[in-house]
């Protein structure tokens, strides 16, 4: 039987073998040139890590609360002032007509007010109330400040779509909002109405839930001061993709302090002075600029509120009692005061009386005026309520360009002026020294 030959030719069979041995050193040079020049462009690489760590660095805005004293937010604000960190300080239109002097000189100081319904939270309060609530904190808040109020809102940062409607009404661009995001701070831009809503920074941890990301809210759950570094240096590192997506693109963060506990007790200051101090890349910015670009332009029925407020008795559980805690070393610190002309001599109004500024609260300001009593010597006391404190106290200031005792810059309370000499805060070595004077 004859067999059937291919009429092939033994050469094509041999190039079939070679073939993809020669082709296999271009496909490699083809595959790494389109790979590294269309995929991997390395000037849009390095334009890519300059883009990514300006996103790395958050905005960042202090909230400041209170209604006990002036005393712990004064020292605050001075902490705050020597960083350059601008601030808003919640309070209510009362507390801020009893303490107008202070105030005044706080916002002189990077501060602005947020102003607080005093009468209860604002969530599904009605609206004329709110409207009513909104308009009253406006005029008694400004008629002491001389500037508009800007912001507003309730207890627990509480509000709704009534206060956001009284706040356009009003001319108010901006309503605060208990938190959304965890410890991001979001804003929110409702379609129907020409203001911002921000939405301030919450704590995610389970133990410390459903505070916002407050001094307070951890100081009152059995928190230390650690607790809440820990959870701060958290809320400054870069948003994940994940968190860009679900919260919004822009990295911010609301920090909040109860001054009277952030301001006055010693541990929880030291915890803000190391956060201020090792958190370097921060973008400490004002209120317009912390709102400038909202997160989410939505309709309001779509914006989160959260009702959160756990603040009752029996869940309030301080680790340590407030009388307990170490105060700082200078709870008499106070804000520079305007400077004036002086109108008659200080050395004539100290010859045979002593003047005492002071505000009554501080423990200097205590142990000033009980040494006082002990004294058979005419005392004049000015406190930081009168009307015109703060010009009487610039006009003792003005013949002087330095105080003596625990301050030289007229940095604390009491302020003392006798026989043409001026102290700043009280010490035994003042006591010694104004007894001497005396004699």
């Amino acid at each position: 039987m004859n067999k059937t030959v291919s009429a092939q030719p033994k050469s094509s069979k041999k190039w079939i073998w070679i073939l993809p041995i020669l082709l296999a050193p271009i496909l490699i040079a083809l595959e790494y040139f389109v790979v590294s020049e269309y995929f991997c462009p390395k000037e849009m690489e390095s334009v890519a890590e300059v883009e990514t760590e300006e996103e790395k660095i958050p905005k960042g805005t202090m909230i400041l609360i209170e209604y006990k004293d002036t005393v712990g937010l004064v020292n605050f604000v001075n902490e705050m002032y020597k960083r350059d960190i601008p601030g808003l300080l919640l309070a209510s239109p009362d507390f801020i007509e009893e303490n107008c002097e202070d105030i005044k000189q706080i916002l002189k100081h990077n501060v602005e007010i947020i102003g607080s319904n005093p009468s209860g939270v604002f969530w599904d309060m009605p609206y004329e109330e709110q409207y009513d609530a909104v308009k009253d904190m406006k005029n008694t808040i400004e008629t002491c400040t001389g500037q508009p109020l800007r912001i507003v809102g309730s207890r627990y940062m509480a509000s709704d779509e009534n206060t956001v409607k009284a706040a356009e009404a009003l001319g108010i661009p901006y309503v605060i909002g208990r938190g959304t995001t965890d410890t991001k701070a979001t804003v929110y831009k409702p379609e129907e109405y020409d203001v911002k809503i921000l939405s301030v920074s919450n704590i995610p941890v389970v133990t410390f839930k459903y505070g916002s990301l407050c001094d307070y809210s951890f100081y009152e759950r059995s928190g230390t001061p650690d607790d809440m570094l820990a959870e701060l240096k958290r809320a400054v590192e870069p948003l994940s993709d994940k968190e860009k997506t679900r919260y919004g693109e822009y990295q911010r963060v609301t920090p909040v302090s109860h001054t009277s506990i952030g301001g006055y007790l010693k541990p929880w200051m030291n915890m803000w002075i190391e956060f201020w101090d090792t958190n370097e890349n921060i973008d400490w910015v004002g209120l317009d600029d912390f709102m400038e670009n909202a997160d989410w332009e939505i309709p309001m029925w779509q914006v989160p509120i959260n009702k959160n407020a756990p603040y009752t008795p029996e869940k309030i559980r301080p680790l340590t009692p407030y009388e307990e805690v170490e105060k700082v070393d200078n709870p008499c610190a106070v804000l520079d005061l305007p400077e004036v002309e002086a109108t008659e001599d200080s050395t004539n109004l100290t010859e045979n009386v002593i003047h005492v500024f002071h505000n009554g609260i501080g423990a200097m300001c205590l142990d000033a005026l009980e040494f006082f009593e002990m004294l058979d010597y005419p005392v004049v006391e000015h406190l930081t309520t009168d009307d015109n404190f703060s010009v009487e106290l610039a006009e003792f200031k003005s013949d002087f360009t330095a105080s003596e005792g625990v301050s030289t810059t007229f940095g604390y309370y009491p302020m003392i002026f006798i026989r043409g000499r001026a102290f700043s805060g009280f010490n035994e070595e003042i006591q010694t020294d104004i007894e001497n004077l005396i004699q």
